[in-house]
C-alpha cells in the first residue's frame, strides 16, 4: 500500500525567504539546485566560547546594504567545493529556513558571498522533497507562505 504523498510545492529559481532563529525576516535567497548546502553572506565571522560551547558570532550582509548582527551555535565546518573548482573549510551552523510557508532545520555554511549577486543560497540538502524549482519563475512566494499576486 501506498502512503499518500503530499504533493511538491513550486517555488522560483529566486524566493524571498527568512531564518527566524537568526532574527532575518526578508533575505533573498537563489535557489541553487547544482548546489548541495545553503550558505548565506557573512562577515566579521568570529568563532567564541560560552560556558564550553562554541558559538559562532557574524553579520548577514543583505544586499540592500543592511546588517543583521547574529549568533549561533558552531555546529562544525564543512568542506566546500565553490562553482569556481576552489575548496574552503567554512564554518556551518543549524537554524531555520522558512520559505513559502513552511519551515525546515537547515545547515546553513557562513562565506564572504561578497561579489555574489544574492545574499543567500539554497541547495539540494536544504530543499529537500518539499519543493520542486521551477526555473522560469521568480519570488512566486513569500516567507509565511502567501502567494505574490502580479
Amino acid at each position: 500500500m501506498v502512503a499518500n504523498k503530499k504533493p511538491k510545492r513550486v517555488v522560483g529559481w529566486k524566493e524571498n525567504v527568512a531564518l527566524p532563529d537568526l532574527n532575518v525576516k526578508n533575505v533573498i535567497a537563489k535557489i541553487d539546485t547544482g548546489a548541495n548546502l545553503a550558505s548565506i553572506d557573512a562577515a566579521d565571522i568570529k568563532i567564541v566560547s560560552r560556558d564550553k560551547v562554541k558559538y559562532v558570532k557574524f553579520k548577514v550582509m543583505k544586499r540592500n546594504n543592511t546588517v543583521r548582527k547574529t549568533s549561533a551555535p558552531l555546529e562544525g565546518y564543512k568542506r566546500i567545493k565553490s562553482s569556481n573548482g576552489d575548496v574552503e573549510r567554512r564554518p556551518y551552523i543549524k537554524t531555520t529556513l522558512l520559505m513559502d510557508g513552511i519551515t525546515k532545520k537547515i545547515e546553513l555554511t557562513l562565506t564572504d558571498r561578497g561579489p555574489m549577486e544574492y545574499t543567500m543560497l539554497i541547495g539540494r540538502k536544504a530543499l529537500g522533497r518539499r519543493w520542486v524549482v521551477n526555473p522560469s519563475i521568480s519570488f512566486s512566494t513569500k516567507p509565511d507562505g502567501k502567494k505574490v499576486t502580479k
